[in-house]
């Protein structure tokens, strides 16, 4: 399996659905108070889904960083006690399906790894192999450190070690940008519906005050002109918080 695309399930294509309906409804009662509008607004629901599989994408590919990381610790910690690079491997299978759960994907990567070794084939190999399918940084880099020092029969138990000391670290401040971002983006975010909290509340507390916005042309030119401002506000203000660490 490959990680570098989303497949939504029918469970979540339901959800954004009614999320997308939700949005399309608001829109078009703000913008247009047309239910034509919201027609029109909810057509454009496959642009919704990129910008969904790319969010569920980034979440799912952190996910698996934060289990890669309990995974390379606790190899390194086998690999310290004396344990062949396989029955690190081994090891680190039990304890991961027992911290993530069966159906985790580290838990299934780790079963994957240990039936390819059942099966005689070389470990390195299929760490390589789950390093180039993940498309992790981080995993892609580990996978290339622990095939090169397997097979030029270097000191793996070192060089795994100050690896994991390394990725380790740098996942961590991965974390800790992550948080920062977080709170920025969420910031933004409220923000962005304060204008539909303002306009809900002058339209319930003086009824008629928008009418002439609504149900003429130059109305609807100058909301789909508001549309687009913010649209293209929020667009931008997500492309901001979306800094990579």
């Amino acid at each position: 399996m490959r990680y570098d695309k989303y497949k939504l399930s029918l469970k979540e294509i339901i959800i954004c659905v009614l999320i997308w309906a939700a949005a399309s409804a608001l829109l078009s009662y703000f913008f247009y108070r047309s239910l034509i509008a919201g027609v029109i607004i909810f057509i454009f629901f496959p642009v919704f889904l990129i910008f969904v599989k790319k969010y569920l994408l980034e979440q799912r590919k952190w996910k698996m960083t934060l289990e890669f990381k309990e995974m390379i610790r606790i190899i390194a910690v086998n690999l310290q006690a004396g344990s062949s690079a396989e029955n690190a491997f081994r090891s680190a299978y039990r304890e991961i399906r027992y911290m993530f759960g069966e159906k985790s994907f580290m838990t299934r990567e780790c079963e994957f790894i240990v039936r390819g070794l059942e099966n005689n084939l070389v470990l390195e190999n299929l760490v390589a192999s789950f390093g180039e399918r993940s498309c992790i940084e981080e995993i892609r880099d580990f996978s290339e450190v622990f095939s090169v020092a397997k097979r030029s029969g270097g000191n793996l138990k070192e060089i795994i070690s100050d690896t994991t000391d390394v990725i380790d670290t740098k996942i961590e401040m991965k974390r800790e940008f992550r948080t920062l971002i977080s709170s920025k983006r969420f910031e933004h975010r409220l923000m962005c519906i304060i204008p539909f909290v303002i306009i809900g509340y002058i339209g319930a507390t003086s009824p008629g005050y928008f009418d002439m916005l609504y149900g003429n042309m130059r109305g609807i030119v100058i909301m789909t002109i508001c549309l687009f401002v913010y649209l293209g506000a929020f667009l931008w203000g997500e492309k901001i918080a979306d800094i990579k660490a």
